[in-house]
Order: C-alpha cells, then sequence, then structure tokens
C-alpha cells in the first residue's frame, strides 16, 4: 500500500513546501528516491539472513566472499524495490501526474499510488509499469544466474542471483493481486473507470474486488494451515490487510465524494493569515503559560493547558516565517514538566518532510487522498491525519485535522445528490 507525499513546488496547488532545509537525496531519471528508516531496517534484516543463512547454502568459501555476496544482496534488494517504484514514477509523469519524490520503507514504495490522472488509461499503464519493472528484473536475474551457472562460477553467486530472482517474482505477483493499495486493485479501479465513465464507482468497484480477494487468500491460508502447511498463515495475513485496506478505499471514496466542490480554505476553522503560525523557538513552558500568541486569533493557551476553540494542532515557523513543523496538544502533553523550560517548540514537533502539507485552493478531495495513513517517524503519529496549510509565498497559515474533514463532509453526506455510488 501506498501514500503520496507532495511534490516540491509551492506555486503549484499541489501542496508541498518546497522547504530549503529538506536533505538531499539520489536522483534517477528525474525522480529523487528517499530511503527511510524502514528501508535500513529492511537492509539490516537482510544482512542478518545472509550471515544465517550463506554459510549453510554454499559452505566453504571465504568470509570475503559472504561479505560480498551479502553486499550484493541487500543492493539487489533495494533496487529492486527502488526500480518498481521508479517505473510507476516514470509513467506517471507521461500521464500528467505530479511528483519527483518516490519513497522506499519497509514494505517496499510509499509515494505512488495516489496520483491524479485526468484518464483511466494514465491510471493503468501506472499501475501496470512497477510489476512489468519488477518481472523484466526478475527475467534478467534468471538470465544471469544461468550465464553464472554455465560458467562455473560456483554455488555462491548463483545462489545470489536466485534469491533475487525469487525477490522480484514476489513483488509482481503479489502486487498484481486485485486489492486495494496494490497494483492489481489499481488496474481494477482504471478497468471500472473506463466501463461505467465514473472515476468513483470504479473506486467502489475495486475495493468491492479487493475484499472478495483477501476473502479469497484467507480462506487459502486457513486450507493450507489445515494440510499442515504453516506457510497459509502469511496468505491469511495478506489477505486480512487487503480487506482492512479495501474498506478505507470504500470510505475514502465516500469521503471524497461528500467534499466535492470543497477546497482547503473553506475547512479552515480559522481565518487563514500568517500571523497564526506560533514561533518554533518558542519553549514549550513559555507557551503553555501565555507566551507569544498562539493560533487563536491572538489568544494563547492558558495555565489549563486546553486552548480556546478548541484547537489541537498549531503550525510553527522559524525566524524567516517559513514553516518549522506542527506540534499537537498529545506532543506537548508528553514533556516532563521539568523539561518544559529548556526544550522548544520544535523540539518536540513533526517536522515539515514528515507532514502532509497543502495550499488554500487545493481541493479538499484530492488532499485527502494524500493524507498518510502510515506515519515516516515516531513524531508523525501524533500527527498522521492533519495537514498543514501554506499559502502561495510557503508561509503556513492554519492547520487541518480530522475533526475539519469530518465537519466539512457533512453538509455533502446530507444530499443524496453528492453520495458516491
Amino acid at each position: 500500500m501506498t501514500v503520496t507525499r507532495p511534490p516540491d513546488a509551492t506555486r503549484s496547488g499541489s501542496g508541498s513546501t518546497g522547504h530549503s532545509r529538506r536533505p538531499r537525496h539520489p536522483r534517477i531519471a528525474g525522480v529523487s528516491v528517499r530511503l527511510t528508516f524502514g528501508a535500513h531496517l529492511l537492509a539490516m534484516l537482510a544482512v542478518l539472513a545472509s550471515a544465517l543463512i550463506l554459510p549453510g547454502v554454499a559452505p566453504g568459501r571465504p568470509v570475503l566472499a559472504y561479505l560480498a555476496a551479502t553486499v550484493v544482496l541487500v543492493i539487489g534488494l533495494l533496487a529492486s524495490l527502488a526500480a518498481h517504484e521508479l517505473a510507476h514514477a516514470v509513467v506517471a509523469r507521461r500521464h500528467g501526474a505530479t511528483g519527483e519524490e518516490i519513497t522506499i520503507g519497509f514494505l517496499g514504495g510509499t509515494a505512488h499510488g495516489r496520483h491524479e490522472f485526468a484518464t483511466p488509461r494514465g491510471l493503468w499503464r501506472t499501475a501496470v509499469a512497477g510489476p512489468a519493472a519488477s518481472f523484466g528484473l526478475a527475467a534478467l536475474s534468471a538470465g544471469i544466474m544461468v550465464g553464472l551457472a554455465v560458467l562455473g562460477a560456483g554455488q555462491l553467486p548463483v545462489v545470489v542471483m536466485a534469491t533475487l530472482v525469487w525477490v522480484n517474482a514476489l513483488l509482481t505477483v503479489i502486487n498484481l493481486l486485485p486489492g486495494a493499495g496494490l497494483d492489481g486493485g489499481r488496474i481494477m479501479h482504471a478497468l471500472a473507470w473506463a466501463r461505467s465513465g465514473d472515476r468513483a464507482r470504479g473506486a467502489v468497484v475495486a475495493a468491492r474486488v479487493g475484499q472478495v480477494t483477501g476473502a479469497l487468500l484467507i480462506a487459502g491460508g486457513v486450507a493450507a494451515l489445515a494440510f499442515g502447511y504453516f506457510d497459509g498463515v502469511w496468505a491469511g495475513l495478506l489477505g486480512l490487510a487487503i480487506i482492512a485496506a479495501s474498506r478505507v478505499q470504500a470510505r475514502e471514496v465516500l469521503a471524497v465524494t461528500a467534499m466535492a466542490g470543497l477546497r482547503v480554505r473553506d475547512a479552515l476553522a480559522h481565518p487563514a493569515s500568517p500571523a497564526v503560525a506560533v514561533p518554533g523557538w518558542q519553549t514549550v513552558q513559555s507557551f503553555l503559560t501565555g507566551g507569544p500568541a498562539g493560533p487563536g486569533g491572538g489568544r494563547s493557551m492558558g495555565f489549563s493547558g486546553m486552548p480556546v476553540y478548541g484547537t489541537v494542532a498549531y503550525p510553527l515557523r522559524d525566524f524567516d516565517g517559513r514553516p518549522a513543523g506542527m506540534v499537537t496538544l498529545s506532543q506537548l502533553a508528553l514533556v516532563p514538566p521539568d523539561h518544559r523550560d529548556s526544550l522548544r517548540l520544535t523540539d518536540v514537533a513533526t517536522r515539515v518532510p514528515d507532514l502532509v502539507t497543502t495550499t488554500l485552493d487545493e481541493p479538499l478531495g484530492q488532499l485527502l487522498g494524500r493524507l498518510s495513513i502510515r506515519p515516516h517517524s515516531p513524531a508523525a503519529v501524533h500527527t498522521a491525519g492533519h495537514a498543514l496549510v501554506l499559502d502561495d509565498d510557503g508561509v503556513p497559515v492554519g492547520v487541518l485535522t480530522p475533526a475539519d474533514f469530518s465537519r466539512s463532509s457533512q453538509p455533502g453526506r446530507l444530499q443524496g445528490g453528492r453520495r458516491a455510488p
């Protein structure tokens, strides 16, 4: 399952920051590739597995040979994940989708799948590109494996290439399953969209097919366990994940349809003004006890710890007025009282690179499709479902919370003509 983060152009209306402090990452085919902590953890697990398995599979080799094989395996694993996502990004860009960054995590890519396409053709071509790239890498690895075996290179290189064949074949097969969040689910969405002419109806059909797919996987897993094959538990877990994602997709379609015609400025709880941003250099204690004004229009929090107007999340700014992150009441509550004088708001806040950002004129439905359901850092857990609102100059002007989205969707749900199919 994948989640999109905004591209790096503040004036494009897509909701990015262009934040100057964002670290630089390698670029391939014009696309930035970022490895998250999950990707590094996956690499470490691959190193551990190689150290435990390779000496038993191909014994009697020098230590340097095992080290070289491990390096090839780790690089090949990460390259396989990146190639899958790059194929998505390149094809999506050819069909008018924005986005110049892909993110590789523990479960694969987390930066494709939420592109906006004008036609179902762009959707299905982008969805097919990833599995096609993985299949091509599996075929290439298989060819190299056969060549090494014919040349008598030894068992260790053959095992390494066989592992890469298995990894890419697994990426191809799993991603082609017609489940929500998977490439097969997006292909099903495109086909249903093309047949009905309705994007929302296509998404609902894909979600229903995903639930059926998940149920079949669970049934297959249970049957495998009944016959003594413990590996069936993985099919069951995958089925449960697909069913959960399909239900989320169906609810998202209903919410997006209910917000048709609304933009971010329509959902802001307070009038947008650069003054709403809190100075990030302010200490936690100063903010809680009446320091510089918070987002309550010139008001600040009192000793009770409750903000006026029910505000639960605050945008932060630096000395230049640029966004410095977002802090929530839950993050402030975790700060011990004896540390509130020494810690600044930016020390406990979620950083800008880990936030979903938007502009005042972005459609609410489009923003909802970009909101992260898989936080990229521990701090981002507190701001999941939130969006930092920036003006045309990249200055923070407010925060959208899950409550704002829920409030904005109610009028549309009360009108039968704006309900999703």
